[in-house]
């Protein structure tokens, strides 16, 4: 099973990006609805070959655009929330150099930030704020990295400044900030109960290849994919306390999906 996962893998990868891939250019050119059933199509089609199910709980709270802020545990958090809705991603600068994968993370749009480079900042914020300005929903892994799964590491709350600023300035844009959590369990469990029973993360120096054939060696995997009450980015004083707050209802999310209750905020 594993070996036949590998080859549909790679096949679709290939048809993707030979024949997919020029039409998904054209539709984001041209700004046609076509690129968003694309990517959800794309995401949908490479869970089922890892064979990942996905589980949401709950709905984006809000209209758009909505900044969505998450736990991060593998590169399949980008695969899972994506099937559900078009989203634009937020990710390190290092993902648009890698083969396939940054390729793909272009063709979407992705903005990329350089993390160690603390004075890039700002013209990554313009360039978020500008997505939110036209209507965009966009993804933020505001830990800065993927982990275990087992907690939540602190919030990043440098991109949360232009969120303040969009809903103070002068002509305001409330952005709806939606927290979200991802929770993984082994087929046939519920409700993500014992999540941390199954490590799928991607983190330190593991290497792509061993992780996905990992992957596809188990099995198959569930990932819970939970949203939470949105918060107003006006409600909150500063960058840090609204960043505190998101961070709050994320492992809030994440304990409850331990407890089984599968519940929301």
């Amino acid at each position: 099973m594993p070996y036949f996962r590998a080859f549909a893998f790679v096949s679709a990868m290939a048809f993707f990006v030979i024949l997919v891939a020029p039409l998904q250019a054209l539709a984001r050119r041209r700004d046609w609805p076509l690129q968003y059933e694309i990517q959800k199509f794309f995401c949908r089609t490479m869970c089922r070959i890892i064979g990942i199910d996905v589980i949401p709980r709950g709905a984006l709270s809000g209209a758009p655009p909505r900044f969505v802020v998450a736990n991060h545990v593998s590169w399949t958090d980008i695969l899972a929330i994506a099937s559900l809705t078009p989203l634009l991603f937020l990710a390190k600068s290092e993902v648009a150099t890698w083969p396939v994968l940054g390729f793909l993370a272009r063709l979407q749009g992705t903005i990329f930030v350089e993390r160690t480079h603390r004075q890039k900042i700002p013209s990554v914020n313009f360039a978020l704020a500008e997505q939110l300005r036209a209507g965009r929903d966009i993804v933020v892994f505001a830990e800065g990295t993927s982990s275990s799964g087992a907690g939540v590491l602190k919030f990043n709350a440098s991109h949360f400044a232009m969120l303040s600023d969009l809903a103070r300035g002068p002509s305001a844009l409330r952005a709806t900030v939606v927290p979200a959590a991802f929770a993984y369990s082994p087929r046939g469990l519920e409700n993500g109960e014992n999540a941390e029973a199954l490590d799928v993360g991607w983190y330190g120096d593991m290497s792509f290849v061993p992780h996905l054939w990992s992957l596809m060696k188990r099995g198959g995997a569930r990932c819970h994919v939970f949203f939470g009450d949105g918060l107003d980015p006006a409600a909150f004083h500063d960058r840090k306390e609204l960043a505190a707050a998101a961070q709050n209802r994320v492992e809030g999310l994440l304990a409850r999906s331990s407890a089984g209750g599968g519940g929301l905020l």
